[in-house]
């Protein structure tokens, strides 16, 4: 069991970086099944029976990070758990503003009404529920890999295939860069034509994994010297000539060993650094720094200080063998990159004031950012921060940010207590790897965000296992072991209870993990560069994806926009009851989506339109007319300075409106108000003659009389009534 789990585990660690990172639904899939399916091995495993008493017993690991994912966790399920409005109220005001946008306008429910709905935390339950699968996977890939890491020989060999993984990531990567081919595998890349990639489509997630094996490769070196407790032996003067030679054979191995991991060190390092990634290169730096003083620290390894010293002159005479003007010169334009960063982290401060105490939901950044994103970003749609630790402070709030701190600080301050009782190099210079590739990541997720790449996730996660396991191992005349905790209990009730617990957790993130990639399958949703997949699914199709996964709001969307060519396409102008029919449909497609994700301008305002074409519904003007004023109220709301033909939009319906009501009364006024500054909003976005001579033709069309228009306008939209 144990052996195939072991197997399984280094196939992932293998194929997720070769795998474009892991980014693409059909690899972080296969990623996470692989993970879960070694953990239940690894469960059968931990049931033994007591040889003594005869009874069945189970262990769990024991390890420093076992309470902080659990916690964490938790506090991931409680942020998607509906709760009554006085405690969202209390903890998350916004959200419960979020909430009742979520419900259907149609309803026209009231201040009553709401009071009996109950809220999450997080708006959108969907990405928490993603984020708590790929936190499981991660929290169990640990845990299994410091149980199975129980010998130097598996530690090594997991050493050697992250080493070989990042060489043949970085010879790849240069072979295509400064052939011309520029290709990953099949796909030829459209962007860092100039940089080197390896298998990752962005050079910075490339530099992260490059950070990470440059500084494992450096605490290996460290670890391979000669054991102190060596020195004790009779000199080598006192032995025979023959006994002298097998001494000196006996090094070769180890000498080879040293020759590798250098040269894999330096290959890293090349890379590194022919990544141009900035974030990359001076994480890297600063990692290296504390690796230093964590040996400077302690009298018997101030000289493993060299090992570094060397290893950065061999990736410096390879780097300028190769030429490094491009790579260096990018520092020059440090303060281009850096501003707009800047700006993404201060909008994403901007969402963290509106959700402080529990955050917006992990995972939900992206659904959030377009209300705050800036004028300046226009156009864009910004996926993450490229910060993040304030992307994760606006997902999870003071409350979530806080449990990381504490989490992380007791993990380091019980691995640096341990790390100070170890003799043995072996343990005490790969011990320290773990905290060099923290400080690393903790460093370069300041400007990017590579812990959202699920191979460099698992790849820390890998090291921080490898690190933890050379802590626990003891040699001893040739032998060795791990000296592991488990929390051990009988196989009776709470023994059972524990273990059905587990197994319905791993079976959990399986089925939902599973029904993910179907739906994907169906209705591509995640982005997927690499592959030509099909952006616009027959109908059968997105309804397949929602009967796997309904809980994502785009596949909802996605139907609505289905039903709606449809519409348009097979429904004769005429046939009046097919078309109300069609229409009801799209109606309850959208508000669907809307119930799952309040937090999309685009879904209200598709909503608020598709409400008033049904026209010929009796209820029109007192029901349909009025969800359609409260969904784009709510658009508005959504909306921020991302999309100017949003605002069009808005500014359309608004003017349609005012030919609804009586003319010059307050309702008329209050339409056309809405409708002058929506209008102001887009061409503030968008300045210029093309969309003001749009809007002009639309406002003509509903008021041909051009005097009174450009009278009104003059007041309200001066370029507008040029226009006319």
């Amino acid at each position: 069991m144990e052996k195939a789990a072991f197997t399984i585990y280094l196939i992932i660690l293998i194929l997720s970086p070769l795998l474009f990172g892991a980014v693409h639904t059909y690899a972080y899939t296969f990623m996470a099944l692989a993970v879960l399916a070694g953990s239940l091995l690894l469960v059968k495993k931990n049931i033994k029976r007591e040889i003594k008493t005869g009874v069945y017993q189970v262990r769990f690991p024991k390890t420093s990070l076992n309470f902080a994912l659990a916690l964490f966790l938790i506090f991931l399920v409680l942020q998607i758990i509906p709760l009554p409005i006085f405690f969202v109220k209390i903890l998350s005001p916004e959200a419960y503003i979020v909430g009742l946008k979520s419900l259907p306008a149609s309803g026209a429910l009231g201040k009553e009404g709401a009071l009996t709905q109950w809220f999450p935390l997080s708006p959108y339950g969907y990405p928490v529920r993603m984020s708590i699968i790929r936190l499981s996977v991660y929290a169990l890939f640990f845990l299994g890999l410091t149980q199975m890491l129980n010998s130097q020989r598996r530690i090594e060999l997991t050493i050697f295939i992250i080493l070989f993984i990042s060489c043949f990531e970085a010879l790849y990567g240069l072979a295509e860069t400064y052939s011309g081919s520029g290709h990953i595998w099949w796909y030829k890349k459209a962007d860092y034509l100039q940089e080197v990639t390896g298998t990752y489509i962005n050079r910075n997630h490339f530099a992260g994994l490059m950070e990470m094996c440059v500084l494992l490769a450096a605490a290996y070196v460290a670890a391979l010297s000669e054991r102190k407790e060596g020195r004790k032996h009779p000199s080598r003067h006192t032995k025979s000539p023959r006994a002298r030679l097998a001494m000196y054979l006996s090094g070769e191995q180890r000498f080879n060993k040293r020759l590798f991991v250098l040269f894999a060190g330096a290959v890293a390092g090349v890379g590194l650094i022919f990544s141009a990634s900035r974030g990359g290169m001076i994480s890297a730096a600063g990692a290296m720094l504390c690796m230093s003083l964590f040996f400077l620290s302690r009298r018997n390894y101030r000289r493993k200080g060299f090992i570094l010293i060397v290893l950065f002159l061999i990736i410096s005479a390879y780097s300028l063998h190769i030429g490094t003007d491009y790579p260096v010169g990018r520092f020059r334009y440090m303060d281009t990159g850096l501003e707009a960063r800047s700006r993404y982290t201060q909008k994403t401060v901007d969402m963290f004031e509106d959700y402080k105490l529990t955050g917006i939901g992990v995972g939900n950044f992206q659904y959030a950012y377009p209300k705050y994103q800036a004028a300046e970003d226009k156009g864009l749609f910004i996926r993450h921060a490229h910060n993040d630790w304030a992307q994760f402070l606006a997902e999870a709030g003071i409350i979530g940010f806080c449990l990381l701190l504490i989490g992380l600080s007791f993990y380091i301050y019980q691995t640096i207590r341990l790390w100070r009782k170890r003799t043995d190099p072996f343990a005490a210079c790969l011990g320290i790897a773990p905290l060099a590739v923290i400080t690393a990541m903790a460093i370069h997720s300041y400007s990017d965000f590579n812990l959202h790449i699920p191979a460099n996730c698992l790849m820390l996660v890998a090291i921080m296992a490898v690190g933890h396991s050379a802590l626990h191992l003891e040699r001893h005349h040739g032998r060795d072991k791990t000296f592991q905790y488990f929390h051990t209990m009988p196989l009776r009730y709470k023994g059972v209870v524990a273990v059905l617990a587990v197994l319905g957790f791993i079976t959990w993130n399986g089925v939902w993990t599973i029904r993910h990639f179907m739906a994907e399958a169906y209705c591509n949703t995640v982005t997927n560069s690499t592959l030509n997949r099909d952006q616009n699914p027959p109908l059968n199709e997105i309804q397949k994806a929602i009967v796997w996964d309904g809980r994502h709001a785009e596949y909802w969307h996605t139907l609505a926009g289905s039903l709606m060519q449809l519409r348009d396409e097979e429904v004769a102008p005429g046939d009046h009851d097919r078309r109300h029919k069609r229409q009801t449909e799209i109606v309850m497609a959208l508000e669907q989506a809307v119930r799952l994700n309040p937090l999309s301008a685009e879904y209200h305002q598709a909503l608020g339109w598709n409400y008033t074409y049904l026209w010929s519904d009796p209820d029109r003007r007192t029901r349909w007319l009025r969800a359609a004023d409260v969904s784009m109220d709510r658009a508005a709301y959504c909306a921020g300075d991302r999309n100017p033909y949003l605002y069009v939009s808005m500014g359309d319906y608004w003017v349609m409106r005012s030919k609804t009501v009586y003319p010059a009364g307050p309702e008329w006024w209050t339409a056309w108000s809405k409708a002058c500054w929506h209008y102001k909003k887009a061409q503030g976005l968008e300045p210029g003659r093309r969309l003001a001579e749009n809007i002009a033709k639309y406002v003509w069309r509903h008021y041909p009389d051009e005097g009174f228009v450009r009278d009104v306008l003059l007041r309200e939209n001066q370029a507008v009534a040029e226009s006319l």
